[in-house]
């Protein structure tokens, strides 16, 4: 017979309690060894049923996640296909938009710092009313709607805010409004005041960019501005009081101003440009002088007292 070295006295009883195998009131001192042998196996069993179908009932549950895992991969593919469809049938694009590690529309996306610099100078801007003056397709005004109450995109061809209208409603951004009109007339006031101006990309293709700075001074204290400028050596002329340089533009490029030609100021001259209108804070926030389209700065304006240029 099989022999247990244990240190304690065995316990059928015990053990008998721990699988539950019951029985009647003083059946333990009364039972046979046959008896107790075969009480013990059905206990086995019965535990190894219940141990079946735990087995059974885990696997069918194994089953099932899979089976979930397969179709959510299935449904964003199906997903992505539609997405990709929508995009192709608005394209070609100019911006890169990622959705769910994936980039529509243009091929590559550029990371860019302008979003972390606007809000850093601008803490206001958040939860606040910003204007985005060249909007292009929306890409950046649905960034800058993810903090600030509303934003106000303005752009001036109609198919880039067929775009921009399905971003948004790609994105549910019901706080952003988009408009075309005609930057180098348009006024800005009639869409009300502002925490801050957004202004990328756009000060170097106008023809007038005094008359633009006035006006978006004249709807918020504050502005960001990435443009870029002309350099001393150049073949510079004057305009509207200011020394620059006439850019040749093609109103036909989905990327070029609406005008035949731009104005480039210098650096010094953009300064001067923004102190003449109002702006008694401007700090450079960063200089790229070796932009391989020409060099390039971004600043941050202000209404707030004192004037000074702090370069970075």
């Amino acid at each position: 017979m099989p022999h247990f070295f244990n240190s304690r006295a065995f316990s059928y009883g015990k053990l008998k309690a721990l699988l539950r195998l019951g029985g009647r009131a003083g059946e333990e001192a009364g039972s046979s060894p046959a008896r107790s042998v075969q009480t013990f196996a059905e206990g086995l069993h019965a535990a190894r049923r219940t141990s079946q179908k735990r087995a059974k009932k885990i696997s069918a549950l194994k089953s099932e996640v899979s089976e979930l895992k397969a179709a959510r991969t299935k449904d964003k593919r199906l997903v992505h296909y539609l997405v990709s469809d929508a995009f192709d049938m608005r394209g070609p694009w100019v911006t890169g938009v990622r959705i769910d590690g994936k980039t529509y529309g243009r091929a590559t996306r550029h990371s860019s710092p302008r979003l972390r610099e606007f809000f850093e100078a601008f803490p206001e801007a958040s939860r606040g009313r910003i204007l985005e003056p060249g909007s292009l397709e929306g890409a950046m005004t649905l960034e800058l709607a993810r903090r600030a109450r509303a934003v106000v995109g303005l752009e001036g061809r109609p198919q880039n805010v067929e775009r921009a209208e399905f971003l948004k409603s790609l994105f549910g951004a019901d706080n952003v409004a988009f408009y075309v009109t005609n930057l180098e007339e348009d006024g800005l006031s009639s869409y009300g005041k502002f925490d801050a101006v957004f202004c990328c990309g756009l000060l170097y293709h106008l023809a007038n960019p005094r008359a633009f700075v006035e006006r978006a001074a004249a709807v918020a204290p504050n502005l960001y501005l990435d443009t870029q400028y002309a350099r001393p050596d150049w073949e510079l002329v004057e305009r509207d009081g200011l020394r620059g340089w006439v850019r040749t533009e093609d109103p036909q490029d989905p990327q070029s101003g609406l005008s035949g030609t731009a104005f480039w100021p210098t650096l010094d001259e953009l300064y001067r440009l923004l102190s003449e209108s109002g702006y008694g804070t401007i700090v450079t926030l960063a200089r790229l002088p070796d932009n391989r389209h020409g060099p390039r700065v971004h600043i941050a304006a202000s209404y707030l007292s004192g004037q000074g240029f702090s370069a970075p």
